[in-house]
C-alpha cells in the first residue's frame, strides 16, 4: 500500500444507491464467489505460515515486503514490557493498512426508499452502508440493521395493519421523523488503528467509516472484526503476553451479570424491544432450565427484509431464525477456563462478533464481545476503562487499571456500575456536545493522546458527486 500525491490509491468497487435501485443478481452462489474474491483479512488469511502471513504490504515497484513494524521495533524491548505490546501493534499502523486493494463499498443516497435500501443490504451481504445527502453533497451517516429495528418498532402494530410507511417513507424521511440530526463520526486513513479502536469503543458503535481527506470518499468500513483479523496475520510472529494463557476465569473479561436471554417462543417484536432498550447485539436463546440451544442477533433481524415478513413480528424466535440464509454467524460458545488466546482464535476462526459463555451444563453464564477483548488488550494498559464518562465498567475490572484510579473514583463508580450487558450501538454517530466534551476531556491526556494522529472529526462539505446511480471501479498501483 501507498499513498499518491493525488490521494490515496487502490481498487475498489462503489455501488452508488439513488432512488432506483439498480438491479442485482440475486444467485446466493454467484454473490458468495463474487465476494470472496474482495472480502479482506479472512479468517483462513490468519493462518497461513507466519513467513507467508507477513506478506501484506508492497513497495512502489510491486514488490512484497514484511510488515514494517516488524522491523522497525525491539523485540526485546516490547518483552520488557508485554503489556504495552499490541497498543505498540495498533499505534504504529494506520487505518489505511486494512484498507485491501480490492473492496465493495455499499453507498445510499437519502432519497432512496426505506424498503430498498434494506433490500439492497441483503443482496450485497453487507451490514451497514454510508449515507449521501445529494442536496448537501456530503455523507451525513450511516444506516445500519439497528436503524430497521427502530423502524420496525415504530411502525408496527398488528399483523392485521401493514405498515405503510415502511413502504413509502425515503431515508431522509425516515431521519427527520427520528430527528437523527447527528454529525458523523469517521477517521482519517492517516489515523493509527489504536485511535480507530478508541474511538469505537468510547462512542459505543460497531462500523467506522474511513474518510480521504484529500477527495471526501468513502475508502473503508472499519470494525472490531476487521482490526482483530488484521491482528492475527501477525500474532505469531509477535511476543505473546503472558495473560494470553490465562483462563477467562483469571482475568474474568465479558459480561456476567443480569445476562439478557430470550427463548425460542419469545417473539420478534419484544426482541427488537430488548435490543433498544437493553442496547445488546444479541440475545441468547435458552431451554426452561437456561441451557443455550440457540442465538438470535440483530443482524438476524434483516431477513424480515429479504423474506418481506415484517409484517407480522408476534411469531416466535424459533420460526423466525427458520429462515436465516448463507449469512448466519452459528452459535459460538466458550466456557471460563480456556484462555484468552483461545477466546481470541476461536472468534477469528468462526468470524462472529461475539461468544456466550457457559458453564459444564452449557447454562448461559456470560458474553464476551470484541469490544471487551479491545478494552483489555489495548485501552487498559493505557489506564482507560473504555467508558465515556470515565466511570469503571464490569467489563473493565483489572488491578493494574484500578490502580489508576483514585480511591474515590473507585467508591463512586462500584455504586454506579451497570450490571447490564452494554453492546454498543451501529449508529456511529454522536451528540455535539458529547464530542465536544470529549475533546476537552482528553486534551491532558498525554498517556493515550496522540498528538500527530489525526482521530474523528464531523463532516464538513464534501466534493461534489456527478451521479448516485452509478457503480465506480477505482485502480491504482500496489497495496
Amino acid at each position: 500500500m501507498y499513498y499518491s500525491s493525488l490521494g490515496y490509491i487502490s481498487n475498489a468497487t462503489v455501488l452508488f444507491l439513488g432512488a432506483h435501485l439498480r438491479q442485482r443478481s440475486l444467485d446466493t452462489e454467484r454473490r458468495r464467489q463474487s465476494l470472496g474474491t474482495i472480502i479482506p483479512h479472512r479468517a483462513s488469511d490468519a493462518f497461513l505460515d507466519p513467513y507467508h502471513a507477513a506478506i501484506l504490504f508492497r513497495d512502489a515497484r510491486g514488490l512484497p515486503v514484511v510488515d514494517p513494524f516488524l522491523e522497525k521495533v525491539n523485540i526485546s524491548d516490547l518483552e520488557e514490557d508485554e503489556s504495552q505490546i499490541f497498543v505498540k501493534f495498533f499505534k504504529f499502523h494506520k487505518c489505511y493498512d486494512l484498507i485491501p486493494t480490492s473492496a465493495k463499498l455499499v453507498v445510499f443516497d437519502t432519497q432512496l426508499l426505506v424498503k430498498k435500501a434494506f433490500f439492497a443490504l441483503v443482496y450485497n451481504g453487507v451490514r451497514a452502508a454510508p449515507l449521501w445527502d445529494s442536496s448537501q453533497q456530503e455523507f451525513v451517516g450511516m444506516l445500519t440493521i439497528t436503524d430497521f429495528i427502530k423502524i420496525l418498532r415504530m411502525y408496527y402494530k398488528s399483523p392485521t395493519v401493514a405498515m405503510d410507511e415502511l413502504e413509502e417513507h425515503k431515508l431522509d424521511t425516515w431521519r427527520h421523523v427520528l430527528k437523527d440530526q447527528r454529525p458523523l463520526i469517521y477517521i482519517s486513513p492517516d489515523a493509527s488503528l489504536y485511535d480507530a479502536i478508541r474511538t469505537l469503543i468510547h462512542n459505543r458503535i460497531h462500523r467506522l467509516p474511513v474518510i480521504d481527506p484529500e477527495t471526501g470518499n468513502v475508502l473503508y468500513i472499519l470494525t472490531h472484526k476487521r482490526i482483530l483479523r488484521f491482528l492475527f496475520l501477525y500474532i505469531n510472529e509477535l511476543p505473546k503476553p503472558s495473560y494470553m494463557n490465562k483462563t477467562l476465569r483469571d482475568v474474568r473479561i465479558g459480561s456476567y451479570e443480569n445476562i439478557e436471554t430470550a427463548t425460542e417462543d419469545t417473539s420478534i417484536i419484544l426482541a427488537l424491544k430488548k435490543f433498544v432498550e437493553r442496547r445488546v447485539s444479541a440475545l441468547p436463546l435458552v431451554d426452561n432450565e437456561g441451557r443455550l440451544v440457540d442465538i438470535y442477533a440483530k443482524f438476524d433481524v434483516i431477513n424480515l427484509a429479504a423474506e418481506k415478513t415484517y409484517n407480522d413480528l408476534d411469531v416466535s424466535l424459533k420460526k423466525a431464525n427458520e429462515h436465516r440464509n448463507e449469512w448466519f454467524e452459528g452459535v459460538h460458545k466458550c466456557k471460563l477456563d480456556e484462555t484468552l488466546f483461545t477466546i481470541m482464535d476461536k472468534i477469528v476462526k468462526a468470524e462472529v462478533h461475539r461468544l456466550v459463555v457457559v458453564d459444564d451444563d452449557d447454562k448461559v453464564i456470560g458474553i464476551i464481545s470484541l469490544s471487551d477483548l479491545f478494552l483489555y488488550l489495548v485501552l487498559r494498559p493505557c489506564g482507560e476503562d473504555g467508558s465515556p464518562d470515565g466511570v469503571a465498567s464490569v467489563r473493565a475490572q483489572d488491578i493494574k487499571l484500578q490502580e489508576t484510579i483514585s480511591q474515590s473514583e473507585r467508591t463512586s463508580s462500584t455504586e454506579e456500575v451497570s450490571q447490564t450487558i452494554p453492546e454498543e450501538e451501529e449508529d456511529p454517530t454522536v451528540e455535539k456536545n458529547t464530542q465536544e466534551e470529549k475533546s476537552e476531556n482528553h486534551k491532558d491526556d498525554s498517556d493515550t493522546s496522540l498528538p500527530d494522529s489525526p482521530v474523528i472529526e464531523s463532516t464538513t462539505s464534501l466534493p461534489s458527486e456527478n451521479s448516485m446511480f452509478r457503480e465506480v471501479t477505482v485502480t491504482g498501483g500496489g497495496e
